[in-house]
């Protein structure tokens, strides 16, 4: 595209310069014509008329120079266009020149009598050729011509120095056009063939290193890219290894118990307390492997509510105070007493809220304290039990899929709720203790 680009160029520039200077070319000669044929031509004009003389050329050394600095000469043809006449001193063409240039009028069928700006090319150059009858002599024509071969060399020598400058200037291109071509593929290549092995499942990190911070900068991000799909892909992993493994238990549970009861080898109402016991576990832990898949497909946009957090803050915990009561577990209420307003999904936050606090129930020895507070534009709620606390190795880990601590039911609850309260733009963060909190933070 480059080096069309500059042959489209140059054209344009080779026409336009062409087309100038053979207007420029024939004004001129078109001027200095007319100067001659009017001034040295006609009865009167600087030449002597002597009836005696059979010929007699005009003197032009008196003649004006044109500005493209051709000299203006003359001959005399008869009506038969032989050259009877013409100057051995001023001109520099030879005889056969001039009878090629009687010759082209000849052919032509130039009428002599009055010939203006008529162009002859010949085999030694062109010219440009007025003529004139010899008022004085009836058969006897001026023929004034100006050679314009000098000119025209300088102009095809012009030409010429254009095109080689084009043609080097065009491979020069095509060289450096080539040289940024290469710095530009090979780390596209390089890129290309990276991104190729990420599509293939190959996530280990390539060094870069390229002379342009661009590329640098991209590959970069396609080394943290391939991270964070290598973290993914290990997660989904683990993921459907811990689902299998959660189900699987209760399942042969399940089997177990009704194959005791086939088979008589166990208490039919005992076995089927067990078994409606693993199905329940089992039914939850679907619940909650479809609830969070949900969650997870929801690509930011959900239907939101401004409510008072309060609210369902409160019945989150009025639902389980069967629970706590039978547990010997009281709830504390730090709530503020003007409403806290947020927009959110109240069926997803209920959700959320409800895990944190079955799980404070879980741990807790004699209270769970539910904090409600609101500071300009930021909410912060907080669940905090009085139990033993999380242990330093499974604090890092409580958020992760199917990472169960200390009396974990299926490792799914605190990722729910982390999923929540980010889908609401929200943080979560945990600290212990004498006992645990639980803090989660809404920027409005």
């Amino acid at each position: 595209m480059l080096l069309l680009m500059m042959a489209m160029v140059f054209s344009s520039i080779y026409i336009a310069f062409n087309l100038f200077t053979n207007q420029y070319i024939r004004s001129n000669v078109e001027m200095q014509l007319d100067d001659l044929t009017n001034n040295f031509g006609m009865p009167g004009g600087n030449h002597q008329n002597n009836p005696q003389d059979e010929l007699r050329l005009p003197d032009l050394s008196g003649q004006r120079r044109n500005r493209i600095g051709a000299r203006g000469e003359v001959i005399i043809l008869n009506s038969d266009y032989e050259v009877k006449e013409y100057n051995t001193f001023s001109i520099s063409e030879d005889t056969d020149e001039l009878a090629q240039i009687a010759n082209y009028l000849k052919n032509k069928n130039i009428d002599l009598a009055n010939a203006e700006y008529v162009r002859v090319n010949t085999a030694e150059g062109e010219y440009y050729v007025s003529s004139i009858k010899d008022a004085n002599r009836p058969e006897s024509y001026f023929v004034f011509y100006v050679s314009v071969a000098g000119i025209n060399n300088l102009v095809d020598a012009i030409n010429l120095a254009m095109a080689v400058i084009v043609a080097i200037a065009m491979l020069i291109c095509f060289v450096i056009a080539n040289l940024i071509a290469g710095s530009v593929t090979k780390p596209l290549k390089r890129l290309s063939k990276f991104a190729e092995d990420i599509g293939k499942g190959n996530f280990t990190r390539n060094r870069f290193d390229f002379s342009d911070i661009e590329f640098d900068e991209l590959g970069e991000a396609m080394n943290q890219s391939a991270e964070k799909l290598d973290l993914y892909d290990k997660d989904q992993r683990a993921f459907f290894q811990n689902v299998s493994h959660e189900l699987r238990t209760p399942l042969q549970s399940i089997r177990c118990y009704a194959e005791g009861v086939e088979c008589g080898l166990m208490d039919a109402k005992k076995s089927g307390a067990t078994i409606i016991t693993e199905t329940d576990r089992l039914s939850g832990l679907v619940e909650d492997l479809l609830y969070i898949s949900r969650v997870d497909s929801i690509s930011g946009h959900v239907e939101k509510h401004e409510n008072d957090l309060r609210d369902t803050f409160a019945l989150c915990a009025e639902a389980q105070k069967p629970l706590a009561d039978k547990n010997g577990i009281r709830f504390k209420y730090l709530f503020d007493n003007n409403p806290v307003m947020f927009s959110y999904n109240e069926k997803h936050m209920y959700r959320a809220l409800s895990n944190l606090i079955s799980n404070a129930l879980r741990y807790a020895r004699t209270n769970v304290t539910l904090r409600c507070h609101q500071s300009g534009k930021q909410i912060e709620v907080s669940v905090i039990d009085d139990g033993k606390g999380i242990s330093p190795e499974d604090l890092p880990h409580i958020f992760e899929r199917f990472y169960k601590g200390r009396d974990g039911k299926h490792g799914i609850g605190l990722a729910i709720v982390k999923s929540v309260i980010e889908l609401h733009g929200g943080k979560i963060s945990v600290s212990c203790g004498s006992g645990t909190c639980f803090t989660i933070i809404f920027n409005q």
